[in-house]
Order: structure tokens, then C-alpha cells, then sequence
């Protein structure tokens, strides 16, 4: 379920048995964890120990609420209206045991009669649950997720046991437990939200099967009542989802504790044109793998030292608003990390349209356990406002499948599995339960409850209301709207009265001048509905583009974007000259703009509008994201009037660059097909006759786009290119520059220079660089020219010749041939399986055919052998650390950071030197043994025969965007792709010791066992 900690006593070293499942020097994220049996790890606790012994703030303490064998591997509560409590019990976790008939997972409903604090009461609610990972009351039962079903229990005589059982959603799949469906909670907008887990699969009603709506990397919501489903939000993959007071989605992922969600899915769906990479935020000034502070015994990670005592277990995120712990808890986020046995505490503050996210007190965590089996995986805030804290409580936590099967046989997987512990936290004076009895409430001691500073009862009472749909409440809500003094308590009336179906527009109008921002942010989403037959609210929101909070400016945009007044592009320009700098918002703007981005250009860039007058990185992205928008329309009128804006030539250059590559970038989306005029040929022209390279770049690729390719000045331009890029009295970025225009030429006019430039003479810069440049040249002769200087090419230049050859099929016959033929020998291509898959998986069935005479799938796919002979050849060498840091540049910096070297797109290597060599050694040279899912390697065939592969970074309705080494990434719209798929492998290649000599293989340990900052 998250990284697995595993207890097993040191008779002789797991490292040696565990070879293959070690510490990735790529791209494996393999979570496992193997501790030595030290004293007080191999026993758990008691809870009374436990307590004593954990370090939590001197205002709080922790008391048990409830303990096995009342409740047993649990993983989620929740409280219904009478405060009674729902645990869900996966008790077939890590996977069913073999012989059992049925699920074991349970809900269990737990009471406290006496009502101590102490749930002593516990009673089997409902059982035969498949993995089941979270439940919400709803309508005097209980929904639960247990894949593939969304499953609606209720009891109807009072025994608390469920004896109805609806399925009322399904189609979700079941995969491994830590990325099933789960995180069920009553959203603000009156929706149920859930996240995915980071699966495929589409949801459907059971009462319309047939409308089956995909999640693929998304979260998700619904409406149990009626049976809509919808997607949400950008999925962040992981065990937990929460929302502030005002509606805002966070969620959590292993590593990645805290992340804001900015973007609903309808949001940027309306623009199909739209290509995002990523719309999830990453907020924590402490960063990604940030680092914990425990106090249980450091358990060794094998497969990931650069992660010990840092997140890599983070699940559970929970927003804690109870009203009960004092000022410096509410407002505040809460995760567990199940691997360093905490919780940790983040405080969240806007940061322009999005927030910031930093610990409340520096090197201590706000509840640190001793005991190593303490496993912290969610957490809840009770009707009396005190955190409850949801102990699993297991020696072992993690899937069996990313167990290697040697050291399993040594642990028992089962230990724990009859225990299960519920913590409340309260203040150090102490808190009494309570018993609200809200199901029986009069709707005014509801209305009246959305003002209470526990945001368990202001939901629950929300919840209800709109349960009951009693309109008797909408006069009891409108005068709370208007007359109560708490924010929180005007949006929940808010949101009621949308939910019971009486809000107005005079409502809505009165939200939108509220003194808070939260408030009025909600009222814009609701506006939403009604802007357009009410011309008093349309003026109101059109009158709030400044708006002196830029999270509202930034939901202005959004909620504008529906809105097809014409005066509402004017408003978006107005908000985005304030807020330019903030990438949510350029991307809402974006979203809005679904038509108009060539005349937001001209606005913008006109010779007396502010926006002009600077050149920042956010403007000149936001103007190239425009053009790319004009481009991505395949209409010549407003490519023309692009063009015209771009050859101004009073216009700064960094502003016509960047109309020019947002146009090209357009343009290669669609299949342009209007040709050009005269006009756009003069205008090309005269860009192409600058002397400044970059513009002539710019203009080169929007000529190839629309088709000029005999233009003089173009012929001039790459005739000087080919001249420039060889002349050594050049500067190196000067020569740079013009192979990236030699990219863009015909094979005959670009060809023969790059292919002089990718020989060992010339810079190892200059030879990648043309080696990359003539793999973008769309000629069936560059394959051949390519591979026919095959043995002359450094390593470097083979790699980008090898990934030409293998990224086009029609250059698969060429490679094939050549080995067929002996004019290659299928050692020195050194393919690793996912290459080798390109030929034997991705191509013709005759080259598939042909592939599998002369090489196999299982090649490398078990390179015990390798490890085998080289671990006691390395091991006794004295390796260099200077020398190790230059293998380190060459083997491991395009993906990975140690010190200040290299390419963040793989795990962090700055805590390398906590591994032993034999570890480190494994790892490099068996990549592939296990692979996190976010670290899957995909591949993407689209419409036009490209091969695009990469791990997948983001995300959106209409695009797909893929990271691979040296941070270099592709996004590709969703309706130009043809097939998406995985080979289940790590990005990183196998073989990497092939060309290094043994002492080699000692430096690069020597470097990575130094200490780095």
C-alpha cells in the first residue's frame, strides 16, 4: 500500500539475497524497506506505550479511542450524524490469503456509550468488502468504496448491522491498494468527491452503464442520489484527498506531501485547443521528499537511501479545522508518512492564484511515534473537534508484488494483521465527546450548526440539509447569508442554498461584494450557472477584475470563461496584466480564451498597452501560449494577422520570437491545410533576412508549418547556417544556434553539415546538438545517412542515432537489415528491453517477424548473471571519487541530481552515501526489477506514425505531456494520438556497465558515497 517497511532478523546480509531490488541509480521507485531486528522493532507496542513514548506539542496529548479486537487493520473512519464512528477494515491487506471464500475487508461501526472517549462498542456493519479504503454517511448509511464498486449500506432496524446493500457505481479497477478508489468525503458544492488513485478504468452508474466516464488520471465526483459522475480534478495518484474551508482541492502522493489541485476538468475541457502539461501545483517551500524528523529507529531503505528519513509514505492528507486544539492547528493540513511513523503538519498560505505550504515549527514534526509498527494512514476530525489518528498498525506495509521473493520467505507479510489502534488528539486539559444527534435536528439547529468553527458539523450539517431538501430552511439560510459575522458560516449558507435549489441572483450579487475572499470565490462558481440570464450578475462579475485578491481574480477568469458577452476577453486581459507571473492564472486565461487569442496579441502588444513595456519570462510565455492558441485554429486569417504583429519591426525581438514559436506550435498540432498568400510569404520573408538567428529560427519554423519551402531568403538563411554552425571562430552558443536552424531545413540543404558536426572532432555539445537536429529532419534518407557513420559516433551520438532509428517505423527496416546483414552487431546496439520492444512489439508484423529471429524479449530481462559476476570484481576496488564524477555527468545526470550536478527528472541522489557499495553497484546494473507506477515508462503512437515515449508528468482533458531524460518533454493533444500503452519498465536502460572498465564502475560508487549538499 506504501512503501513497504520490512522487520527480519540479521542472520547474515538481505542485501546479498535481495540483489536485484535494490536502490535504483534511474528511475525504479521500488519502496522497500529492510530493517535489522533491533530492540523494541521486532514486537510492536502496546497503545499505553505508544503514548508514552511518542513526542507530540506539550498543549496536546494523545488518548486510545479505540484498539483491536474492536477494530483491526483499519485505513479510514468517518462520524454520522449521531457521532457515531465508521472503520473500514482492510483486513485482506496485502492481498487475499489464499483458501478464503470471500473478501475479509469490514466496515465496523464503533460506539462509545459512556461517552469517555473510548469506543467500546464495535459491531461487524458490514463484511465480504474487496479491498474496501474509505466511507461517508450519506442518507442514514454509508457509502464505501471497494473496487471495482462504489457500495451504499444502510441499516433499517436499528441492530448496526447493514442489511441493504446497493451498488450504486462500478467500473473502477482493482489494482494494488495503495492506487484503488478512495478518499470518499461531502464536497462544498454538495458533490461527493473521490480520488482515483492514479488508475485507467471509467466509472459508470449502475442505472445507466452505458455512459461510462473515463478517469484516467483524474480524480473524480458524483451525485449518489441522481448517479452523475464526473471527473474532477487532475489525479495526484495517491491515498487521501481533502479541501479547505472555502473549497480549494489538495491532495498527497508518497513523496509529493501536499499538492494543490487547481484546475477542475470542465475548466480547461471546454478548450480542446488547450495543451497543459501538468495543472497540479507543487506547494512546499520544503519541497518534494522533504525531510521528517523521527524518533523510531531509521529503517535502512535498500532500494532508496536518498529517501530515508524523508516523505516517501505520505497518504492521508487531512484539513484540520476543529475549532478545539487552539489557533496554530486550525487552518492547518495534516499527513502521515507510514515509513518514519509520523505526522507532519503543513500551514498553507496563498501564493498568488495558487498557495504555499511550510512547516509550522522547524525540525519536529507535530507527532513523531517510537514504535516502528505505529502506521499511520488517515486521519478524521470528530463532531467534538479532536483529530483522530487511524493506526494501522503492521510490520510489514506494501504489496507483496514489489517484494523480492527471497526475503519474503524470511518475514512474516501477516504480522499485525489482528491489530488496528484509533488515536484522538485533544488539548493537554482535555475534551469532552460529543453526541450531536443531528439526524433527529430541526432545520434551525442546522442552519444554525454552519456557523460552528468545526467544519465536521458545519459539512454535516450542510449535508443533511441538502439530504432533506426542506425548503422551510431557505429563509433560516438567507439570514445567515446577510447577518452572520463568520465566513465559513456565509458560504456554507451559500452553497445550501444551491443545494436546495433557492438561490438568487440577489444572493449570488450580495456573495460577490462579501469582505472575504472564500466567499466570494464560491459565489463566482455559482455564478457560473447564472450569469448569462441575469444581466445584474453578468455586470457584478464583470466589475470585479480588480478584484484586490488574486485568488478571486484568478476563479474570475474561469467562471468568465463560460460566458460568451463580448465583453468578457477585455476582462480577462484586464485580469492577466496583474497577474501575468502566475502560471494558473495564464493557463485559466487560456482556458477562457476559446476564441479571440489573435486579437489578445495585438491588444497586448500595441504600442501604448502596459503589458508591452516589460519582457518577463511569464509574458513571453503567455504570448507564445496565445499564438500557439491562434496557430492550433488552422484558419489563414488568423495566422495572418499573427504574422503581421510578429514582423513589427519596432516590436522587441523577444516579443516576435514568441509569437512566432506559439504559432508553429499551434500549427504542428492540426494539419494546417490553408497554404499561404502573399502576404504571409512577405511577412516570412523578411523575418527570415534578419541576421538575428533566433528570429530567423522562429520564422524558419512557421514557414515549414505553412508550407513555404522555396522562399530565397529561407534558401539564404540555412546556406549562412551551414557555414556559421562549422566555423570554429564562432562561439560555441552562437554555432549552437544555427545547427538548431539547420533543424529545420530540407535534408539537402541541412544533411551534410550535421552529419560533419556529429563526428568525434567537434564538441561533444555540437555533436548531440546535430545529432538531435538531424533526427527532426522528416526524410526517409536520414535514417541511412544516420546509422552509416555508426562506428565512428561517441557514445552520446549513438544514443541519439539509435532513438532516431527506433523512433520512426519506417526506419525500423534499416536497423533490422543491418543486423540481419552482420553490418551491425546486436551487442554494440546495446538495446534494453523497451528498445528491444519497439522492434518486437511497436512495428510491422514483418519487421516483428524479422526482429524475433535475431533477438528475444527476455534478452536482458534477468541480468542476475551481470550482478553475479560483477559484485565481487567491484567491490574490493578503491575507486576514485574525481573520476566517478565524471561516469556520474555521463551515465546518471540526465536524469538525476546529486550536489549541484545534473537533470531533476528521477529520485534525488543526495542521500546516496548511506548506501553500501554492493547496493549502490546492484542497482546500477539491474534497473528494471520494479517499477513505482508514476515512474512507468509509456509510449505513445500518434496519427502520423510518431513514436513518443516518456514517463507521464501530466495530465489534461485534451493533452498528454511525457518527461524523459534530460528534463526534455513532449505534449501531445489528445486527438492527434492513435494508441497509449506500457511495457511496465523503468525509463532507465539496462547494460550500463558495457564500455566501463571495472574501476570505472569503483569511481562512480567512490563519488556517490560522498557526501553531497
Amino acid at each position: 500500500m506504501h512503501p513497504l517497511v520490512l522487520h527480519a532478523k540479521c542472520a547474515g546480509r538481505i542485501l546479498s539475497i535481495a540483489n536485484s531490488l535494490t536502490f535504483r541509480c534511474a528511475f525504479i521507485l521500488l519502496p522497500l524497506f529492510v530493517s535489522c531486528a533491533r530492540k523494541g522493532t521486532e514486537v510492536s507496542m502496546d497503545p499505553e506505550r505508544f503514548i508514552a513514548t511518542a513526542r507530540i506539542d506539550e498543549n496536546l496529548r494523545i488518548e486510545l479511542a479505540a484498539r483491536e479486537p474492536n477494530v483491526v487493520d483499519p485505513v479510514a473512519i468517518a462520524f454520522d450524524a449521531a457521532g457515531r464512528m465508521y472503520a473500514v477494515e482492510m483486513r485482506d491487506y496485502p492481498s487475499e490469503p489464499q483458501g478464503v471464500s470471500k473478501p475479509l475487508g469490514r466496515v465496523k461501526l464503533l460506539e462509545d456509550t459512556d461517552l469517555d472517549g473510548y469506543y467500546e462498542k464495535a459491531t461487524v456493519f458490514a463484511d465480504g468488502l474487496q479491498y474496501p479504503t474509505s466511507v461517508l454517511p450519506w442518507r442514514d448509511g454509508v457509502l464505501v468504496t471497494s473496487p471495482p464498486d462504489i457500495v451504499f449500506f444502510k441499516d433499517t432496524n436499528g441492530d448496526g448491522k447493514a442489511d441493504i446493500k446497493e451498488v450504486l457505481f462500478s467500473g473502477f479497477p482493482v489494482a494494488n491498494t495503495q492506487h484503488n478508489v478512495n478518499g470518499l468525503f461531502w464536497g462544498l458544492d454538495n458533490w461527493v468527491y473521490a480520488a482515483n488513485g492514479g488508475n485507467n478504468g471509467a466509472g459508470y452508474s449502475v442505472k445507466s452503464p452505458d455512459r461510462k466516464v473515463s478517469i484516467r488520471g483524474m480524480d473524480f465526483r458524483f451525485r449518489p442520489d441522481t448517479g452523475e459522475i464526473q471527473t474532477s480534478y487532475e489525479s495526484t495518484g495517491g491515498f487521501g484527498i481533502a479541501t479547505d474551508s472555502w473549497g480549494h482541492m489538495f491532495g498527497t502522493h508518497n513523496t509529493n506531501h501536499i499538492q494543490h489541485m487547481a484546475f477542475r476538468t470542465e475548466y480547461l475541457a471546454r478548450n480542446p485547443r488547450l495543451v497543459v502539461p501538468s495543472t497540479r501545483q507543487q506547494i512546499s517551500d520544503h519541497e518534494s521528499s522533504a525531510q521528517l524528523y523521527q524518533i523510531s529507529v531509521p529503517e535502512t531503505r535498500f532500494n532508496h537511501p536518498e529517501q530515508s528519513g524523508h516523505f516517501s509514505g505520505g497518504c492521508g492528507l487531512t484539513f484540520y479545522e476543529g475549532g478545539a486544539l487552539g489557533a496554530e492547528y486550525d487552518g492547518s493540513f495534516f499527513v502521515t508518512d507510514v515509513v518514519v511513523n509520523v505526522v507532519h503538519q503543513d500551514v498553507v498560505s496563498p501564493d498568488g492564484a495558487s498557495f504555499r505550504a511550510r512547516r509550522q515549527r522547524d525540525r519536529v514534526e507535530f507527532l513523531a511515534g517510537k514504535d516502528n509498527w505505529f502506521r499511520p494512514v488517515n486521519m478524521a476530525v470528530g463532531p467534538e473537534g479532536a483529530l483522530y489518528l487511524v493506526d494501522m498498525h503492521r510490520a510489514v506495509i506494501e504489496h507483496p508484488e514489489w517484494i523480492p521473493d527471497p526475503v519474503a520467505k524470511q518475514l512474516n507479510i501477516w504480522a499485525g494483521n489482528d491489530k488496528g489502534r484509533v488515536y484522538r488528539i485533544v488539548p493537554r486539559s482535555g475534551l469532552k465527546p460529543s453526541r450531536p444527534q443531528f439526524s433527529s435536528a430541526a432545520a434551525q439547529v442546522l442552519v444554525d450548526s454552519l456557523a460552528s468553527p468545526n467544519k465536521w458539523r458545519r459539512d454535516t450539517a450542510q449535508r443533511l440539509l441538502v439530504e432533506r431538501q426542506d425548503r422551510t430552511a431557505v429563509p433560516l439560510l438567507a439570514r445567515l447569508l446577510s447577518e452572520s459575522g463568520s465566513p465559513q458560516a456565509r458560504v456554507h449558507a451559500l452553497w445550501t442554498l444551491e443545494g436546495l435549489g433557492g438561490i438568487t441572483p440577489d444572493h449570488v450579487i450580495a456573495a460577490l461584494g462579501d469582505a472575504h475572499p472564500g466567499v466570494r470565490e464560491s459565489a463566482l462558481r455559482i455564478a457560473e450557472r447564472i450569469q448569462q440570464q441575469s444581466e445584474p450578475v453578468r455586470q457584478a462579475l464583470l466589475g470585479m477584475t480588480r478584484d484586490p485578491d488574486a485568488r478571486v481574480r484568478f476563479q474570475l477568469i474561469l467562471s468568465l470563461g463560460f460566458d460568451k458577452d463580448p465583453r468578457v476577453p477585455n476582462a480577462l486581459l484586464e485580469i492577466i496584466r496583474q497577474d501575468v507571473e502566475h502560471e494558473p492564472s495564464r493557463i485559466a486565461v487560456l482556458s477562457s480564451l476559446t476564441e479571440g487569442s489573435e486579437q489578445a496579441l495585438a491588444l497586448l502588444l500595441s504600442t501604448h498597452d502596459p503589458f508591452r513595456t516589460q519582457v518577463t519570462a511569464g509574458r513571453r510565455e503567455f504570448v507564445r501560449q496565445l499564438a500557439a492558441l491562434t496557430g492550433s485554429y488552422n484558419e489563414k486569417s488568423r495566422i495572418s494577422a499573427a504574422l503581421r504583429l510578429a514582423g513589427e519591426s519596432n516590436l522587441q525581438e523577444g516579443w516576435r520570437i514568441s509569437i512566432l514559436d506559439g504559432l508553429a506550435d499551434g500549427l504542428s498540432r492540426v494539419q494546417y491545410s490553408q497554404g499561404h498568400d502573399p502576404a504571409m510569404r512577405a511577412a516570412i520573408e523578411g523575418m527570415l533576412r534578419s541576421e538575428r538567428t533566433p528570429l530567423v529560427r522562429a520564422a524558419l519554423r512557421v514557414a515549414a508549418a505553412v508550407g513555404i519551402s522555396d522562399s530565397a531568403a529561407q534558401a539564404a538563411a540555412l546556406s549562412r547556417a551551414t557555414k556559421r554552425a562549422l566555423d570554429e571562430n564562432l562561439s560555441l552558443e552562437r554555432r549552437l544556434e544555427e545547427v538548431e536552424l539547420l533543424a529545420l531545413g530540407s535534408y539537402d540543404e541541412a544533411a551534410n553539415t550535421l552529419l560533419a558536426l556529429m563526428e568525434p572532432r567537434q564538441s561533444l555539445d555540437l555533436q548531440v546538438a546535430a545529432a538531435r537536429a538531424i533526427g527532426q529532419l522528416r526524410d526517409d534518407r536520414t535514417g541511412r545517412a544516420a546509422l552509416s557513420g555508426w562506428r565512428r559516433y561517441s557514445p552520446q551520438v549513438r544514443s541519439a542515432v539509435l532513438n532516431l532509428l527506433l523512433a520512426r517505423t519506417a526506419f525500423h527496416e534499416l536497423l533490422v537489415s543491418a543486423l540481419e546483414k552482420k553490418q551491425l552487431a546486436f551487442g554494440e546496439l546495446n538495446l534494453n528491453l523497451e528498445q528491444r520492444r519497439r522492434l518486437l512489439w511497436h512495428s510491422t508484423e514483418d519487421i516483428k517477424r524479422r526482429a524475433a529471429a535475431l533477438f528475444g524479449d527476455q534478452e536482458f530481462s534477468n541480468r542476475k548473471k551481470v550482478v553475479d559476476q560483477y559484485l565481487p570484481e567491484v567491490a574490493h576496488l578503491q575507486g576514485d571519487p574525481a573520476h566517478g564524477e565524471m561516469q556520474f555527468r555521463t551515465l546518471c545526470a540526465k536524469c538525476h541530481v546529486l550536489g549541484n550536478i545534473g537533470t531533476a527528472v528521477g529520485p534525488n541522489l543526495n542521500m546516496a552515501f548511506s548506501k553500501g557499495q554492493e547496493d549502490l553497484l546492484t542497482s546500477i546494473l539491474d534497473p528494471n526489477a520494479a517499477i513505482e507506477p508514476e515512474y512507468t515508462n509509456y509510449l505513445v503512437t500518434t496519427k502520423k506514425g510518431d513514436l513518443i515515449t516518456g514517463i507521464i508528468k501530466g495530465e489534461t482533458p485534451a493533452s498528454i505531456t511525457l518527461m524523459r531524460a534530460n528534463g526534455e518533454s513532449d505534449s501531445v493533444l489528445r486527438n492527434e494520438i492513435k494508441e497509449v500503452r506500457t511495457d511496465g519498465l523503468s525509463l532507465m536502460p539496462e547494460g550500463l556497465e558495457q564500455g566501463l572498465k571495472r574501476q570505472d564502475l569503483a569511481d562512480l560508487l567512490a563519488f556517490l558515497q560522498q557526501h553531497h549538499d
